[in-house]
């Protein structure tokens, strides 16, 4: 609840540079954290990343569910930086941004593992490297990596509210049926 209240406040704080523009003129690419915390919400492949991690880890102790978030947003970061520095080219991260929800689907599919879930969140770099290399350019990285990472860490929390929602309804199937999902998504990524 505590990390609730201080995201929270995060939040709140770095968006009241944003509501001193009360003048026409001003791009949407220059708001920093806007910018970073719309762009997961702009595809499917990020989002399901963020959310199939938090249904994979639902069924974890919490300090599993809590060390999920924490490494998603450093391989995030990682990869955001790597991506802003254009170490790799741009269809790296796209074809690891396929592979990260393909072991995703695979791991929802099986029984819990411990390998799954790390290669699973350290595969997040990938979606960092798109991130980094789609944004950076317009400056502002501290603001665009604090809203890219705000933004995932919400569909993370989404997805585990969803995990706990498909254990109590359909505890046979629902993870099944999130791997399908997140396995065609991945597989239209290949298109």
């Amino acid at each position: 609840m505590k990390i609730l209240k201080t995201l929270s406040s995060v939040f709140v704080l770095s968006t009241l540079p944003v509501l001193a523009m009360a003048h026409s003129g001003h791009e949407f690419p220059q708001l920093g954290f806007l910018s970073g915390f719309v762009h997961p919400f702009t595809g499917l492949d990020h989002m399901s990343m963020a959310a199939g991690l938090g249904v994979l880890l639902w069924k974890t102790k919490r300090q599993w569910q809590m060390s999920g978030v924490i490494a998603l947003m450093a391989a995030l970061l990682i990869g955001f930086v790597v991506g802003a520095q254009n170490l790799w080219s741009a269809s790296v991260a796209e074809y690891g941004i396929v592979a990260s929800l393909l072991v995703l689907a695979v791991a929802l599919w099986r029984k819990h593992s411990v390998l799954m879930p790390v290669a699973t969140a350290g595969l997040a770099i990938f979606h960092g490297m798109a991130h980094g290399a789609e944004l950076s350019s317009q400056g502002h990285w501290a603001g665009l990596m604090l809203g890219m990472v705000t933004a995932m860490a919400l569909l993370y929390a989404i997805g585990l509210g969803v995990g706990a929602l498909l254990e109590r309804y359909i505890p046979e199937q629902g993870r099944k049926i999130v791997a399908g999902v997140v396995a065609l998504v991945g597989l239209f990524g290949l298109a």
